[in-house]
Order: structure tokens, then sequence, then C-alpha cells
């Protein structure tokens, strides 16, 4: 899309000299000369073809199309200033940056957000979600929280969580105490999520149980698992940590108290050693390390 716009700095020149009435002023707050300002208004003028100043007595009085223009163009700097603040942070407040998988983000995560604020006020989170581990990219963030073997050479891996994977349902679907639970398992509606390594065939192969045939949804996500589950539309097979606001809601049951030792773990991945980031990311670190239980 093509933009009719004068130069910047051009743009720049009128709304300080226009907020602040002279270009002296305007200068000093641009760290320019005066006559650059004035040259550069006189440029903004003859590109609009139009006066935007009554220059009169060293004084700057804004003409009516100047009066027009210039709440406009405050606008736009100001939303420019808005949006750069808010996804890059001030030059002398950075946000700690760190990447986590959407599900991990939504379900453990934003909840705990709040608690490191209070403990923290002065530090600044930018969460970032990603559907998969991927490289590292210490130019958009510093930290990453992967769930995986452990196996990366992008960056320094920290050990966190090994989350056990247990069976939930919907409290309608909960099973009949009075049958074996991984037989009632094996015939009932089951939800399975592509891609993840601790599957339904290796839960019941881990019992003992003959692997049945798949019988439900497939998604791609540990989320949409368990809203579906949640709706009631068959048991999940899910982190532990990822189900427990469903199972503290209630939204959820264990299908069975049977835990499944996963063979993936939650990991803390740095762009560097921890004592080279930053001093609010170190405290980010060794929070993560603390609330997730690793060493």
């Amino acid at each position: 899309m093509a933009y009719h716009l004068p130069p910047l700095p051009w743009l720049r020149a009128f709304e300080a000299a226009a907020r602040l009435g002279n270009f002296t002023r305007a200068a000093e707050e641009l760290l320019i000369t005066p006559a650059a300002v004035s040259y550069q208004v006189r440029q903004l003028e003859k590109h609009l073809g139009y006066p935007l100043f009554e220059r009169a007595h060293r004084e700057l009085v804004l003409t009516r199309l100047g009066q027009t223009y210039v709440p406009t163009v405050e606008k736009a700097f100001s939303d420019l200033s808005i949006a750069t603040v808010s996804v890059f942070g001030e030059r002398n407040r950075q946000p700690v940056r760190f990447r986590c998988l959407a599900s991990f983000g939504h379900l453990w995560m934003i909840p705990r957000i709040r608690g490191f604020q209070e403990v923290y006020p002065g530090i600044d989170l930018q969460m970032i979600s990603a559907s998969w581990a991927e490289t590292l990219n210490p130019d958009l963030f510093d930290i990453d929280i992967r769930f995986g073997d452990g196996n990366w050479s992008d960056g320094v891996v920290t050990f966190l969580l090994n989350d056990p994977i247990i069976p939930v349902c919907h409290p309608d679907l909960a099973l009949d105490p009075e049958r074996k639970d991984l037989a009632a398992l094996s015939e009932a509606a089951r939800l399975d999520i592509m891609g993840v390594i601790d599957t339904w065939e290796s839960f019941f192969r881990a019992f003992g149980q003959a692997v049945p045939p798949r019988n439900g949804l497939q998604v791609d996500q540990t989320l949409s698992a368990l809203e579906l589950a949640a709706l009631g539309h068959g048991h999940a097979l899910v982190l532990e940590t990822l189900a427990q606001p469903y199972l503290d809601s209630g939204r959820l049951v264990r299908s069975s108290q049977r835990r499944l030792k996963s063979r993936h773990s939650y990991f803390l991945v740095t762009s560097g050693p921890r004592q080279s980031l930053s001093p609010d990311a170190q405290i980010f670190c060794d929070w993560m390390i603390g609330e997730l239980g690793g060493g």
C-alpha cells in the first residue's frame, strides 16, 4: 500500500514547532539548529502547497489549515510511540522476553504472572506463544520454555520438570467403578494429540493392556484436547500440570488414578549462561526454576 506522506523529519519539525510555539525550542528538543527546523517546515509547506504558520514578531501562529492538520500529525506520532514501546519496550526498561508453548502459557504461565509481578513489580514481561519448539533466536527473545528430550544445541539447557501424563474426562464420562479402568478406557471415546510422544498407545502398553484402535478426534494442541474433553467429547491423555486448572475447577475429573511417566520434560533454554543475561532475565529464570521445582 502506497502512503502519500511528506518526509517524517518535516512532519516532526512541524509538530514540535506547533506544540512549543517557536523554532528555537523545537530545535532544542529535536537536537538540530533553529535554521534546520525552519527549513524543514518551509519544505513541508512547499510540499503541501499551503502555509502552516503565520510568522510575526518571532512568534509562530498556526494558520487555519495548520490548526486542522496538527492534531492528526500529533496523533500519528503518539500512536507510533505507543506501538514502539508496546512491542520493544522503553530503552531504559527492556522487558524480559520469553517464549513458551501456547498450552503452557495459557494454562500455567498466565495464572502465575500476577504473582510474579507482585513480587517483582519493576520487571516487565513479554510472552511469545509458539505451537512447536523452534530454534532460539536471541534477537527476538532470551528465554525459551520448552517441552522435549532436552537435546538441543542452540542454547544453554536447564531441566525444569518431568510432568506425569494422566487421563481426564468430563464428570459425566467418569468410568464405571465396577469395571477395570483400562478395559473401560479401551472402549471409551478418546482424544488423540498429534505429534506427542506419550500417546494412548504408550499408556495402554505401560500397564500391560492391549492397544485398542483409535476411536475419537485428533487435535494438534493440548489446549484443544482439554477443551474438547471438558465439553464431553472423550477422554484426554495430558500433562498433569496442564490439566490441573480443569481439575481444580471441576470441569474435568481423572479418568483413572494411573499416571504415566512422560518421556519428555520441561526445560529452560537460554541464549547463553544465565549469568550473561540481564539481571531481570536472571531473576525470571530463577523464579521459573523455583516454581517448577527444577535444579
